[in-house]
């Protein structure tokens, strides 16, 4: 008697799960029909999938032959079956390889990459996916694979890198939208290994970008922002970026009308002999020769009244 009761517990239970599947599903067909002001207000998506879809939520493709490619892209990455996902890029219409969902803009290729599923975008780019298609904010791929998040240590990224650029990526393309506007000005934040590689495909180390966006209008300007002195010196003297070329406004508070290398170099601290304060004097000895004195420049006052900062350093670094 317990046991057919244990059984007819598991049928219900199978009944009411099935219900709620068939009930969901037509819930989310309705939905894939509706405008997008509708259907992307915070209430819709709450009451059809129980959450505010973000990029790399496999629903924005929910209702196109990109779905099922998408839902098997997202979740751990340990968990997914890369067969299926390859087969299921094979299934994927022409017509929607470069397909843009209407929330954000988004191709399946953007999606891939939020995902982490490189092997994927490359298994794109041969059916024909566009690397240079930006989405409403301005993203790109060929823009964004270059960035920490996805580059840090990853030969799937690098492998994947190359293969954009062989499949016709624009090494030089600008966002207008997008804070760090260029392939190379996105790598200068962090990636060595990178930028050197978009440099040999042909990317432009002497960009300036003129709008007023703030600190990132170049690659230099970058990485001397973000302290990276092996990208700084690789710029400067190995592709012979005019460091002058960066000056401060007229109009600004600090340091009116004067080149922003000095001033940015002060505010760089690295422990005395270390790798990156080698470079720092390497190029510190080089300016000297270029008419820009270090030494005089004074030292920020965030750094000068720093009690972790000893005379001797601050003499020194």
């Amino acid at each position: 008697m317990k046991i057919k009761k244990i059984i007819l517990l598991i049928a219900v239970l199978g009944l009411i799960l099935f219900a709620y599947l068939f009930y969901s599903k037509s819930q989310k067909d309705e939905w894939a029909k509706i405008p997008p002001e509708i259907k992307y207000s915070e209430k819709k998506e709450k009451e059809v999938w129980g959450k505010i879809l973000r990029g790399h939520h496999a629903g924005l493709f929910y209702g196109t032959p990109l779905y099922e490619v998408a839902d098997a892209m997202s979740g751990f990455t340990y968990f997914r079956n890369e067969e299926k996902i390859e087969n299921l890029i094979d299934e994927i219409p022409k017509e929607y390889v470069n397909y843009q969902e209407d929330k954000f803009g988004k191709t399946i290729g953007h999606f891939a990459l939020i995902t982490y599923n490189f092997g994927a975008i490359r298994k794109l780019l041969d059916k024909g996916l566009n690397p240079n298609i930006m989405d409403k904010g301005g993203k790109a791929i060929i823009i964004d694979i270059n960035s920490s998040t996805y580059s840090y240590k990853s030969p799937e990224s690098i492998k994947t890198l190359k293969y954009m650029i062989e499949k016709g990526a624009n090494v030089n393309l600008y966002s207008e939208k997008a804070q760090l506007r260029t392939p190379l000005i996105e790598a200068a934040y962090s990636n060595f290994e990178n930028v050197k590689i978009l440099v040999k495909a042909g990317a432009n180390p002497h960009f300036i970008d003129k709008s007023p966006v703030g600190a990132f209008q170049s690659p230099l300007s970058t990485a001397l922002v973000n302290r990276r002195m092996e990208i700084i010196n690789y710029l400067i003297f190995d592709q012979k970026v005019d460091f002058r070329a960066l000056k401060y406004p007229m109009d600004s508070m600090f340091h009116p009308g004067e080149y922003e290398i000095l001033y940015k170099l002060r505010e760089l601290t690295f422990d005395l002999n270390s790798k990156d304060h080698k470079e720092k004097m390497k190029l510190v000895a080089y300016l000297k020769t270029q008419g820009l004195d270090y030494w005089k420049t004074p030292i920020p006052d965030n750094i000068k009244n720093n009690s972790n900062f000893t005379e001797e350093y601050l003499s020194k670094y």
